[in-house]
């Protein structure tokens, strides 16, 4: 089938439709990957730009028993199979279709089918072509963390005020932006590290493990400090933005990026992990083992329900107890170096 309509410039349109686990249609009967495949046959030449085969966050998949936990971790292990879509009865599908006629002429086709289908035919609506890069641009101006540091985009220039530290951070592959409580309350700390709040003498170029980089904006935080980094992240696509964010702060000599704790060496006098209670706890003993003699380490990504076991697993490992810090509903352990 072709079509002679010409595409409404600036503009997609979206049919919804409702798919059941399986689709008979013509004689035959479709799993519901199979007949996504049918559709995208079916209807490219009729101007089908895409599929969005529907969304189910890992906490509505705990509400409703699909998974036991709202957080989902894959703590540097394969992920288990978990295809929360495929479970549901009837899921919400998305088909993008490059003009409203297309839209149309395919709306009517599966109306005609849906008594035997039980395909369930919603509404057709405009998605008007924006620039979604310039409106987050200029929507994400950066943050202001306590006690010293401005974090900014690329695209804003910026030169730190006495006492400021200016940090910049690419967003766009959302690593970590530093408008997070978790990120702000270890940046809080970090700084009160190199103060030596907890001791008295200064820091000078301590190695310092982050566990969990992310975006590097912890990493980058503890090198501007003066600090020499090793950033362990599973995420491939992380710690490139973690090095091109490193190349942005000029502190790429003084931070390395790696995927695994066996791929960095030797103790450190920080330790830091920005991550969920499930790792926190699995990978204790090994954060521990990394700390010198006289270290500092700060975890966060807690809520409060979090803390007593953290607390209470790391505190038997080093023998003292934590400073707690909190902001919002987030929370931040930091076990000062002794004296």
């Amino acid at each position: 089938m072709t079509s002679q309509s010409v595409p409404h410039e600036g503009s997609t349109y979206r049919l919804k439709l409702g798919v059941p686990r399986s689709v008979t249609l013509d004689g035959h009967t479709f799993s519901r990957e199979e007949f996504y495949s049918w559709i995208w046959r079916e209807f490219t030449e009729q101007g089908l730009l895409g599929i969005h085969e529907g969304t189910l966050l890992s906490e509505e998949a705990a509400g409703a028993g699909l998974e036991t936990e709202s957080w989902t971790i894959d703590a540097a292990e394969a992920p288990r199979e978990r295809d929360w879509i495929e479970s549901q009865i009837i899921t919400e599908t998305e088909l993008y279709f490059a003009s409203e006629e297309l839209a149309q002429r395919a709306q009517q086709i599966f109306k005609e089918s849906a008594a035997t289908t039980g395909l369930e035919v919603g509404r057709i609506e405009e998605q008007k072509t924006e620039d979604w890069d310039a409106q987050w641009k200029a929507s994400f101006t950066g943050a202001t963390v306590p006690p010293c540091w401005k974090v900014i985009p690329p695209w804003i220039d910026g030169s730190g005020e006495p006492g400021e530290i200016y940090l910049k951070i690419n967003p766009g592959a959302g690593f970590g932006t530093g408008t997070h409580e978790t990120t702000q309350l270890c940046m809080g700390i970090l700084a009160d590290c190199f103060k030596r709040n907890s001791l008295s003498t200064p820091l000078s170029n301590p190695r310092v493990l982050d566990f969990g980089s992310g975006s590097g904006i912890l990493s980058i935080a503890a090198a501007l400090l003066g600090g020499k980094v090793d950033g362990v992240e599973i995420d491939t696509l992380a710690i490139d933005n973690a090095n091109e964010n490193a190349s942005l702060n000029e502190v790429q000599s003084q931070v390395k990026f790696s995927r695994t704790l066996a791929d960095v060496s030797g103790s450190y006098r920080i330790v830091l992990a920005n991550i969920l209670k499930p790792v926190l706890l699995q990978f204790a003993e090994e954060l521990v083992s990394r700390m010198e003699p006289r270290s500092d380490l700060i975890l966060s990504g807690l809520m409060a329900p979090d803390v007593a076991a953290v607390t209470e697993k790391f505190s038997s490992l080093l023998g003292r107890q934590p400073e707690l810090r909190e902001l919002n509903e987030w929370r931040a352990l930091w076990w000062r170096s002794e004296a």
